[in-house]
């Protein structure tokens, strides 16, 4: 990836409460920066932006998910929040401590093994932190998930997870952008089963060693209300996208705009990338 970003990390989930239950606008970031998730917006003050719950992948962070939603231009249409998964690991996916100084997290860590605190535990616990973030800070417009993240997206919006197995009254997005989906054998979903009757945007990557995975996590999904785009590149989406990839942007960009409401918004904040 091509983009550095000088953004304040937050800090690891404690034991105890993996969810970052402070209000962040009250945590500036370093230099006094106003914090880039603010909480949801007050329903007596109008009009309010449309939110995009952002998941980075495996090995990554939100500083790397902030890089790829501006090469997206996600955050020029929407209030982008952040969520980092809850699981700390060692180090980083190649290339991305160019980008970012860490901490580095996974929704399910694969170097942990398949033992009682092994991937397959961590991701069921990675399900149940995002469900108590989305009770607690949703709902949201949209849902962007890079690799890793947009199998756990994947994963969460099927009916069979965010109704049956918590409760939820309806799934916390109403759309999603997934961008070179990794990590399909943690979704624990049948391939078979009735798809996610959500609209959805799948973003491949033509020499992505993971594009046959990638495909496999777009099967989850109703065809119907799937588009599809391949890149040039590999298993990345960098800030250039926005300027390199025009045919991308463009059904992209269609895309979202036909999924966000279409009331007038409020100024976002700058961006500081």
């Amino acid at each position: 990836m091509g983009c550095r970003c000088s953004r304040a990390l937050l800090p690891p989930p404690s034991p105890s409460d993996r969810i970052d239950s402070a209000p962040r606008a009250a945590r500036p970031a370093a230099g006094g920066e106003p914090s880039r998730n603010p909480m949801p917006p007050d329903p007596a003050s109008a009009p309010a932006p449309p939110r995009i719950l952002c998941l980075h992948g495996a090995r990554s962070n939100d500083d790397i998910s902030l890089c790829q939603v501006a090469g997206l231009r996600l955050s020029d249409r929407a209030e982008c929040v952040y969520l980092h998964a809850p699981h700390v690991v060692a180090d980083a996916y190649p290339g991305l401590r160019q980008i970012s100084p860490g901490p580095w997290y996974a929704w399910a860590d694969a170097d942990a093994g398949e033992g009682s605190d092994g991937w397959p535990a961590q991701w069921v616990r990675s399900l149940e932190y995002l469900a108590r973030y989305c009770k607690e800070r949703g709902p949201f417009d949209g849902v962007y998930g890079f690799s890793q993240g947009a199998s756990i997206a994947t994963n969460f919006s099927h009916p069979g997870v965010w109704r049956d197995r918590f409760g939820l009254e309806r799934c916390p997005w109403k759309f999603a952008v997934l961008a070179c989906a990794g990590g399909s054998s943690r979704i624990d979903l049948k391939e078979e089963g009735s798809p996610i009757d959500l609209p959805s945007f799948h973003i491949y990557g033509e020499k992505d060693p993971y594009l046959s995975d990638s495909r496999r996590v777009a099967g989850y999904w109703d065809e119907t209300n799937r588009v599809e785009h391949t890149h040039a590149r590999g298993h990345e989406i960098d800030v250039r996208m926005r300027v390199r990839e025009k045919e991308l942007m463009a059904k992209l960009n269609q895309f979202v705009g036909q999924q966000l409401p279409s009331q007038p918004r409020s100024p976002l904040p700058a961006s500081n990338v």
